[in-house]
């Protein structure tokens, strides 16, 4: 079967239950991070989304504020996790969500935790591993000090998660429930309505392109070389806005994105030649872009990997990758439920040679 027949789009708004509460921590950093396409595309702000985040940082109290910044943080995004149980277990709203949670072992909704980025330098970690980990503190702190590519600040944080796993599940699920019932649940219906319209427009694309629109919205990843994917499911997003992400869970061949509403704006924007010389030369303005291309000439190289050899986190690999797969530089295939990166030299030398050549002839004319 191709991959495009795997391909599903569903809608429900338990994604953005999680999502929202990702843009209310992170909406200054979830802006700038749209910066250059927002003002190459001269886009404006969602008002609606703008004016949302204002009144609701207006009524947060300081526990809750402290459990965002745990749970939704952007570097760790512990709580993004439970995304791909909504198409797995197809769940359908907000509280078919925060009832899943509940009915979760506490220990099934730690696991969940520890996948966030690129998730355990060895890649899987079964559950009878995990709990023989989680029952002796002196391999708990090893695991998290030495397994986990995250800053000092969030290896603390995610240890003292799982120390406690009880008290972990009840932060979470007090959350999740103050947010639905504080922020969300008067928003649900409008945002059901949007997610409908986005599904239809997102078959549409999809009958229309094939494959080409999905390799376009996904950014050069290859998930058919290695591995027999039995889905592939796409969902529309309110509070994603402009950005595609992704999540899989573990010991499941399925792969779960979610697509903000307003993709289609994005992705029709035309660049002149200087634009595209530009975003050539920006992918090469960084010397840690330039040490991950250096890395990657050696061969394939997992997310864990890179951040070890090159003493990145997560965020900084996921954030310098993406600007390089942006430039067709690197691409990302999965194998054994990790995430290989590979450079592909010949785009390299083709990207840059064809950026120069645009460059110099702009110059002489």
């Amino acid at each position: 079967m191709k991959w495009i027949d795997k391909v599903e789009v569903c809608r429900s708004t338990a994604c953005d239950l999680l999502h929202g509460l990702f843009r209310l921590n992170n909406n200054d950093r979830f802006l700038e991070h749209l910066k250059s396409s927002l003002d190459k595309g001269d886009f404006e702000q969602d008002k609606d989304i703008q004016n949302w985040i204002r009144e609701t940082r207006g009524i947060l109290t300081s526990d809750i504020v402290q459990k965002l910044e745990e749970f939704f943080d952007w570097e760790t995004f512990f709580g993004m996790c439970l995304l791909p149980d909504i198409t797995h277990s197809n769940l359908e709203n907000a509280k078919q969500l925060i009832e899943h949670i509940k009915e979760m072992p506490e220990r099934v909704l730690l696991i969940h935790f520890i996948y966030s980025g690129y998730g355990p330098r060895k890649g899987t970690i079964d559950m009878n591993t995990f709990e023989k980990i989680m029952n002796n503190d002196k391999e708990l702190l090893l695991f998290v000090s030495s397994d986990m590519s995250f800053s000092t600040e969030r290896k603390a944080i995610l240890f003292e998660m799982l120390s406690d796993p009880s008290r972990t599940k009840e932060d979470f699920l007090y959350l999740l429930e103050w947010f639905y019932e504080n922020a969300f649940s008067a928003l649900e219906t409008r945002i059901e309505k949007l997610l409908l319209r986005t599904a239809s427009e997102l078959k549409k694309e999809i009958r229309q392109s094939g494959e080409r629109f999905l390799m376009l919205l996904i950014k050069n990843i290859d998930y058919t070389r290695y591995e027999e994917l039995k889905r592939t499911v796409i969902c529309p997003s309110y509070f994603s806005e402009f950005l595609v992400s992704n999540a899989s869970i573990p010991f499941v061949n399925e792969d779960m994105y979610t697509v903000g509403f307003r993709f289609k704006e994005v992705m029709s924007v035309s660049k002149d030649k200087l634009e595209m010389t530009a975003d050539t030369f920006e992918a090469l303005a960084h010397e840690k872009r330039l040490a991950i291309i250096r890395h990657l000439s050696a061969g394939k190289s997992s997310g864990n990997e890179l951040a070890r050899a090159l003493n990145l986190s997560n965020y900084e690999i996921g954030e310098h990758t993406a600007i390089l797969r942006k430039a067709g530089m690197v691409r990302v295939e999965r194998m054994n439920q990790m995430l290989n990166f590979s450079l592909d030299k010949g785009a390299v030398r083709r990207e840059v040679g064809k950026a120069l050549e645009d460059l110099l002839k702009d110059v002489e004319s």
